[in-house]
C-alpha cells in the first residue's frame, strides 16, 4: 500500500510537470507562431487593400516631381497625372545591353538635378532593381518599372513591425492580444495609410520608420541589446529622411534616446548606445545641411506670405515686425507657386531676393508666433481642422475616375472622420494641455525619486515623453514652417501620432474590468453624439417637383421679408456638365432654371427673386472676370473653404435658381453629396462638392453628384 501511495504520487507529480511543460511549450509556441501568423495577414491584407480588384494609389500633386528626376524615372503615360494614380513609369538605364548593366544603371542618381539626402532614394533603388531583375525574367524591357515593387517593400516594413508589436503582447490576456492584432489591422492597414505605398510621397517611408522606430523600443524594453539599439537609431535616421520637416523633432528624440542606456549596467552596452546615437545624430544634421536652397526659399515664403500675412489685419506691420520691408505688403495672400503673371512683383529678381530671403529664417517665423500667441493658436486650429482625413482629400486614388476616392478597406477612415473630436481644435488643446501637464509631474516624480525608480519605468516615462512632444512639434511645425499651404497633406504624422496614441488609450481600456470597457465605449459615444446634436432648421413646402411638394430649409431671412432657401434633400443625382466647370454654360444651370420648375405654377414662379451671384473662376477663365487678382485656393473645411474668394477671380450672373454659394457652407447640414457653386479652381473641369462627412472635395463635371435648389423666396 505504501508503494502503491508512493507510485500514485509520483505519478501526480510526473502528471503535474507534463502538464506544465505543455502548457510552457504551447506557450512558447503560441508566443512565436502566432505573431508571425499576425504578420503574414498584415501582409495580404495590405497586398489585398492596393490591389485585390482595381489598383489603387495616390496621384502626384506636384512633389513627384523632384523624386522622379533625382531618381532617373519618369511617367510611362504623363496625361492627368495629378489627378489619376499611375502604375507605371519608365527608368533611364542609359544604354545598359543586358541585366547586369541595367541592375547598374538602375543605382545611378543624377547629379545633374539639386540633390538633397533622403534614404528614401535607397528604398526607390532597391525597387529599381528588383524590377530589372523581374522585367529580365518575364522578358519585358528591362526599362519598365512599376510602383508595387517599391510598395511590396513597404508593406514588408510594415509587417515587420506589425511581428515585433505583436510579440510584444504575446505575454498578455488572450483579449488583449487579440485587440491589438484587430485594431491593428483595422487601423494601421487602413487604405488611408496604405495609399501612400503606391506613390513617390516621402510619407510612406516616415509611416513605416515611425512603426519600426515604435517595435524596436518595444524590444528595448523586454530585453536590451545593442543590436536594438542600433536598430532604432537606423530607424529614426530613415524617420528623419522621410521628410526632412521632421528632422527638429528627430534630433530630439535621438537625444532623449540616449536614455536607453539606463536599462542595463554593463559598460559596453552604454557605449554602443552612445555611439549608435551619436552617428544618428550627426547623420541627421548631414540630412539637414543637404536641404536645398530652393525648398528653404518655398517653404519660408509660404509661411509668411501664405501664414503670418493671410488675411492679416496689417501685413505691412507684420513684415516690417520679421525685418522686411512693407512695402511687400502687396504679396499677402500668395503663395510660392503660382503662375508667374500673378504676382505684383517679381519674386525671383536680387532686390527681393535681398530683401526677404536673405532676411527672414525659420528661427523668426517661430518667435513671431511667441510674439503673438493669439494668432498661434488660430493657425494651430486651422492645422487641427486640417487633420481629419488620413490622405490628402486633393489627391486622387484611382487610376480610371479622376479625383474618386475608394472605399476598399476605409473604415478607419471613414470613422475617423466621424468621431469629429479627433480634430476639434478646442477638445485637441484641451487633451494635449492635460497629457501634457500629467507628463509633467511624472518627470519631476521619477527626477526626485530616481534612485528607487525601475529603469524600466524611466525608459516607458521618457518614451511617453516622445510621443507627446511629437504631438505639439507636429501640429505646429506644419503652420510654422510653411503656413496654410497645402496643409492637410503635412498633417499627415500629426495624424499618425494621434492614431498611435488614441490606439494605446483603446488598449488601455480593453485591459480593464468588463465594467470599465462598457464605461468607456457609453461615454465616448455620447461624446461624439455631443457633435452630431444640432437645433432643426425651419422648412417649409414650396413648388413641386415631379408630381411631389418640395420641402425647403430656410438657412437666411432677410429683413425684406424674403428668405434663402435650399431643398432639405437632393432633388436628384446628375452631373455639373459634359466638359466644363464654368456655371455660365453649365448643363446644371440650364436644368435648374428651366426642367426643375416645370411642375411649379407661374404664380409660384412669380415668388421666386431672381439674385445676382458672384460666381469664382477657374484660372484657365481668368479673362472673364470682372475682379479679383488669384485663383481660388482650396482647402476642404466648411469654415474655411469661403477664404480669400472675395479676392479671386470672379464675375456675376443671374439666376432664378443656383446651387449651395461658399457663403452658405456652414449654414446647412450635410445630408448628402452634393454639387456646390464653386469651381476647381486648378483647371476647368473639376468641380467643387459637400461630401456627406461634412468636408469640400472637387471632382470631374462629368461625374453625378447629388443637386440640391436654392431660390430666394419671396415670402407675401
Amino acid at each position: 500500500m505504501i508503494l502503491s501511495a508512493f507510485f500514485q504520487r509520483k505519478s501526480g507529480f510526473l502528471g503535474r510537470k507534463t502538464s506544465e511543460l505543455q502548457k510552457k511549450k504551447s506557450g512558447i509556441i503560441s508566443g512565436r507562431v502566432l505573431p508571425v501568423i499576425g504578420a503574414l495577414i498584415v501582409f495580404f491584407v495590405s497586398l489585398a487593400v492596393l490591389y485585390g480588384g482595381e489598383n489603387v494609389g495616390l496621384s502626384d500633386n506636384g512633389d513627384f516631381r523632384r523624386v522622379l528626376l533625382t531618381n532617373n524615372i519618369e511617367y510611362a503615360d504623363d496625361t492627368d497625372y495629378y489627378y489619376l494614380f499611375k502604375q507605371d513609369y519608365i527608368m533611364d538605364l542609359g544604354d545598359a545591353d543586358n541585366v547586369f548593366e541595367a541592375m547598374y544603371e538602375a543605382w545611378q542618381t543624377n547629379e545633374e538635378e539639386e540633390i538633397y539626402s533622403s534614404p528614401q532614394f535607397l528604398v526607390i533603388k532597391i525597387s529599381k532593381e528588383l524590377n530589372v531583375i523581374a522585367n529580365a525574367v518575364s522578358g519585358r524591357p528591362l526599362n519598365e518599372y512599376n510602383i508595387a515593387y517599391m510598395a511590396v517593400i513597404y508593406i514588408f516594413m510594415l509587417s515587420v513591425a506589425a511581428w515585433v508589436i505583436f510579440t510584444f503582447f504575446a505575454d498578455a490576456k488572450v483579449k488583449v492580444r487579440l485587440a491589438v492584432f484587430l485594431l491593428f489591422i483595422f487601423m494601421f492597414c487602413d487604405a488611408g495609410y496604405l495609399l501612400y505605398f503606391n506613390s513617390f510621397y516621402g510619407e510612406p517611408l516616415q509611416y513605416t520608420a515611425l512603426m519600426m522606430l515604435i517595435a524596436f523600443g518595444m524590444l528595448i524594453y523586454k530585453r536590451p541589446s545593442v543590436p536594438k539599439a542600433i536598430g532604432f537609431f537606423i530607424s529614426l535616421y530613415f524617420f528623419a529622411g522621410a521628410k526632412l520637416a521632421n528632422i527638429p523633432f528627430s534630433l530630439i528624440a535621438a537625444m532623449l534616446a540616449i536614455l536607453i542606456v539606463i536599462m542595463r549596467k554593463d559598460i559596453l552596452f552604454k557605449l554602443g548606445v552612445i555611439l549608435s546615437a551619436l552617428i544618428c545624430i550627426i547623420s541627421i544634421v548631414g540630412l539637414y545641411s543637404s536641404i536645398p536652397d530652393w525648398m528653404n526659399r518655398d517653404t519660408t515664403y509660404q509661411a509668411v506670405f501664405f501664414g503670418i500675412l493671410k488675411e492679416s489685419d496689417d501685413p505691412a506691420a507684420d513684415l516690417e515686425e520679421l525685418g522686411v520691408d512693407g512695402k511687400y505688403a502687396m504679396l499677402a495672400n500668395t503663395h510660392a507657386y503660382m503662375d508667374d503673371s500673378e504676382y505684383p512683383i517679381d519674386i525671383n529678381s536680387e532686390e527681393f531676393e535681398r530683401d526677404f530671403y536673405d532676411v527672414v529664417s525659420k528661427t523668426d517665423l517661430a518667435m513671431f508666433y511667441l510674439h503673438h500667441p493669439v494668432r498661434l493658436v488660430r493657425e494651430l486650429s486651422k492645422a487641427i481642422d486640417n487633420s481629419a482625413y488620413i490622405r490628402p482629400p486633393g489627391v486622387g486614388n484611382s487610376a480610371d475616375v479622376p479625383m474618386e476616392l475608394t472605399d476598399k478597406w476605409s473604415y478607419w477612415s471613414s470613422l475617423r472622420v466621424g468621431l469629429k473630436f479627433l480634430y476639434e481644435p478646442w477638445v485637441v488643446f484641451f487633451s494635449f494641455i492635460c497629457i501634457t501637464a500629467y507628463m509633467v509631474f511624472m518627470n519631476i516624480f521619477y527626477i526626485h525619486n530616481h534612485k528607487i525608480e525601475s529603469p524600466k519605468r524611466k525608459y516607458m516615462i521618457c518614451a511617453l515623453d516622445i510621443l507627446i512632444l511629437g504631438l505639439w512639434i507636429n501640429l505646429a511645425l506644419p503652420v510654422l514652417t510653411n503656413g496654410e499651404a497645402d496643409l492637410a497633406k503635412h498633417m499627415f504624422l500629426f495624424i499618425n501620432c494621434i492614431d498611435i496614441l488614441f490606439f494605446v488609450c483603446i488598449i488601455g481600456i480593453l485591459a480593464a474590468s468588463f465594467k470599465r470597457i462598457v464605461g468607456s465605449a457609453a461615454a465616448m459615444a455620447a461624446f461624439t453624439g455631443l457633435f452630431y446634436v444640432h437645433l432643426p432648421s425651419s422648412t417649409i413646402e414650396f413648388g413641386r417637383f415631379n408630381g411631389e411638394p418640395v420641402k425647403w430649409e430656410v438657412v437666411e431671412r432677410y429683413n425684406d421679408g424674403t428668405m434663402l432657401l435650399v431643398t432639405k434633400d437632393c432633388i436628384g443625382y446628375m452631373p455639373f456638365d459634359d466638359s466644363e466647370n464654368d456655371w455660365d454654360n453649365s448643363d446644371l444651370r440650364q436644368w435648374l432654371n428651366d426642367g426643375f420648375l416645370d411642375d411649379f405654377t407661374n404664380e409660384e414662379k412669380s415668388r421666386i427673386m431672381r439674385v445676382t451671384n458672384e460666381i469664382v473662376l477657374p484660372y484657365d477663365l481668368r479673362d472673364k472676370a470682372a475682379a479679383g487678382d488669384h485663383s481660388h485656393y482650396w482647402n476642404y473645411t466648411r469654415d474655411l473653404v469661403g477664404d480669400l474668394s472675395k479676392t479671386a477671380y470672379h464675375y456675376y450672373l443671374e439666376d432664378d435658381v443656383f446651387i449651395p454659394t461658399l457663403d452658405m457652407m456652414e449654414d446647412i447640414d450635410v445630408p448628402d453629396s452634393y454639387w456646390i457653386l464653386c469651381p476647381y479652381t486648378s483647371n476647368n473641369y473639376m468641380e467643387r462638392f459637400m461630401n456627406d462627412d461634412g468636408f469640400i472635395l472637387h471632382t470631374d463635371v462629368k461625374n453625378e453628384k447629388g443637386v440640391r435648389a436654392v431660390i430666394r423666396y419671396i415670402n407675401e
